[in-house]
């Protein structure tokens, strides 16, 4: 088994790497901004100093929780079921003073701030499967168990998946990658609902996107709302509707193509003025290609990796099934989503709204994915 160190101090690499990360983060929430916030409020500062304020605060939120608080805190039954019913009641919360934006429900506001659920319904889920799992390891084998987890899985991923496939997406699949690190045995009956799953979805859209007078009503249709089967639609191919739902996507490869080898420079990007919709949001990774080139981009993938492989052997080493199960989660959390993003952009993937971890606007996920990177760095400590 590898070992990382043995001095009870915060792994110092993956401390630097996340801080590298937000920094580049922030100095790209302006580049990709100041055009959209100079047109909507006339300050082209405007959305980095409000992202500076949440990087800091999630940093320093980080940073207490990586000093102050033991990660085995969150392995108490009461505690972890406490933050999973606060995060899911916050879901619920959505459908009656939720407000919409881009089309979909995802935010509560609280005065001038909003607040996005679904980020703490990931972590959540981390915590309290991890914690029950690691509570109930005599009973891994066991169906009844399995369905169990299932359940804890399901209730947050399904009560985000009308407005948030894209993080109902992640909630299972991190949660599936923790069942797999407590017991690969789990994992040929997981595999099989997932095969099932998998195979009824890809049936339905194979079948609405050949023929667009195909309906998917009753529970499906609230699941696969009509805009969602036009993303996919448009997702075979972006120019059938260039100024409708293809426009994104279409946007989004010209960027990515204009950027070249080296890029067009820092804060030089044509894209982000008036053709990418909010290119500060879940776009930004073209804007990154467009200004970077393949260049850049690929020391952002790199720093990404760099993370993950360093977060992995956290969970490899950890001393407790917990740790290494909390670990596990979190650093599948960060990988899962830029996995989907850059597919996004990329346009290998339908659209969704899904971020590009600590680096897209935005002050829930920032703050509540550092604070949680927080109970990574604590349990490095313990390594």
């Amino acid at each position: 088994m590898i070992k990382v160190r043995e001095d009870n101090k915060l792994d110092i690499a993956l401390v630097g790497i996340i801080l590298a990360i937000t920094i580049f983060g922030v100095l790209m929430v302006y580049s990709a901004s100041n055009y959209y916030a100079l047109v909507t409020s006339n300050d082209p500062f405007n959305l980095v100093k409000r992202q500076g304020i949440y990087a800091s605060l999630g940093v320093m939120l980080m940073f207490i929780i990586a000093y102050c608080v033991d990660y085995k805190v969150f392995s108490n039954i009461i505690i972890s079921v406490t933050i999973y019913i606060l995060a899911n009641l916050s879901v619920v919360a959505l459908l009656f003073i939720g407000y919409e934006s881009n089309g979909a429900t995802r935010w509560i506001r609280i005065g001038s701030f909003s607040f996005q659920p679904s980020e703490l319904a990931k972590v959540a889920t981390i915590l309290l499967l991890s914690t029950v799992i690691e509570r109930y390891r005599s009973k891994l084998d066991d169906v009844r168990f399995l369905i169990l987890c299932l359940v804890i899985i399901l209730i947050p991923g399904v009560l985000v998946l009308r407005e948030d496939m894209s993080s109902a997406i992640v909630i299972v699949a991190a949660s599936l990658l923790i069942l797999f690190v407590s017991t690969p045995q789990i994992w040929y009956y997981v595999a099989g609902v997932i095969v099932g799953i998998v195979g009824i979805f890809y049936t339905l859209f194979l079948a609405a996107t050949i023929d667009p007078n195909v309906q998917i009503t009753g529970i499906l249709g609230m699941i696969l709302p009509q805009y969602r089967l036009n993303r996919f639609r448009v997702w075979l191919d972006p120019w059938t509707d260039p100024y409708g739902f293809g426009y994104q996507p279409i946007q989004s490869l010209y960027a990515i193509g204009s950027g070249g080898l080296f890029g067009q420079g820092f804060g030089m990007s044509i894209q982000k003025q008036g053709f990418l919709p909010e290119p500060h949001n879940d776009i930004i990774f073209s804007v990154i290609c467009e200004e970077l080139g393949l260049v850049g981009a690929s020391v952002v993938l790199i720093a990404y990796s760099i993370f993950v492989f360093k977060g992995f052997l956290v969970a490899l080493n950890a001393k407790d099934l917990f740790g290494s199960l909390v670990a596990s989660g979190l650093v599948g959390l960060v990988a899962i989503q830029v996995i989907i993003n850059v597919g996004v952009n990329t346009n290998l993937f339908p659209t969704t709204g899904m971020q590009l971890p600590l680096i897209s606007y935005g002050g829930t996920a920032i703050i509540v994915l550092l604070a949680s990177l927080g109970i990574l760095l604590n349990i490095s400590k313990h390594v």
